[in-house]
């Protein structure tokens, strides 16, 4: 799930959000706001939630995934942003999934 929250005229916070309920050690969010790093933007971990948050510019286009435990690539099947009081998110998320992450997985088990 991903949250929206105005800041102002120029930026927004956004707050990606994975249930608890996922078994990792760790998981980071990994997308164009941060270079494709893989490192970058580690999720901390909740009692409800994973979750990473960001400040970004207001009308931004980003593509992004979740790396869980460096090796398995996830994405979400709807990428639903919501903003309390606005039509349309200021920021799109897209979700991404990355095939040949999964493929080389796969691979090795």
């Amino acid at each position: 799930m991903i949250l929206q929250l105005l800041t102002g005229q120029k930026n927004v916070v956004v707050l990606f959000r994975l249930s608890s309920q996922i078994w990792a050690d760790a998981i980071h969010l990994v997308g164009d706001f941060n270079g494709w790093s893989t490192i970058a933007t580690p999720m901390r971990l909740g009692e409800q939630y994973w979750e990473a948050r960001l400040i970004l510019p207001i009308g931004g286009h980003y593509c992004y995934a979740y790396l869980v435990d460096g090796t398995d690539w996830r994405t979400e099947p709807y990428s639903w942003s919501h903003v309390a009081g606005e039509e349309r998110p200021p920021v799109t998320m897209l979700p991404v999934d990355i095939p040949q992450a999964r493929h080389r997985v796969s691979a090795r088990a």
